[in-house]
């Protein structure tokens, strides 16, 4: 079984919803009625960006992979909150605010998901590393006390 199985599904069960509240705003408008578009892209824009950043805090990846995940789970989550706003009319001087505060908050989780780690961070920075002249000079040492 896939790793991404609980992801996958829950982002395809996040569309279905989506739909099915969707036919049920004009199969039965006298009970689902106020169900626009607007709330469907909440729905599947905001569940599929929950697991993008789900995935990208829990799943073991690279630090660059752990990263682009969770951007591309925040970038859903600001189009969740713009369609929000398109459905329920949010004055327009909250706009810039929530989606800035949504983009911090995922500043902050991208920082605590990878650890501070650089994208780039290579051997070179973990202790105890050797360049080429350190091993080959060990090297040296060890064939002339072989001999």
């Amino acid at each position: 079984m896939s790793k991404n199985l609980f992801y996958k599904l829950f982002g395809a069960l996040c569309v279905v919803t989506a739909v099915v509240f969707w036919i049920l705003s004009i199969t039965v408008p006298e009970t689902f009625g106020d169900f626009s578009l607007a709330w469907a892209g909440v729905i599947i824009c905001g569940g599929i960006g929950l697991a993008f950043l789900l995935q990208g805090i829990f799943q073991k990846n690279s630090t660059t992979f752990k990263k682009l995940e969770i951007w591309f789970g925040v970038a859903l989550l600001v189009c969740a909150v713009l369609c929000l706003i398109s459905a329920i009319a949010i004055p327009k001087s909250l706009v810039l605010p929530i989606i800035t505060l949504v983009v911090a908050v995922g500043l902050v989780i991208s920082i605590l998901a990878t650890g501070g780690k650089k994208w780039d961070e290579g051997d070179n920075q973990k202790v105890g590393y050797k360049n080429y002249h350190q091993r080959k000079q060990e090297e040296q040492e060890k064939e002339n006390n072989d001999k």
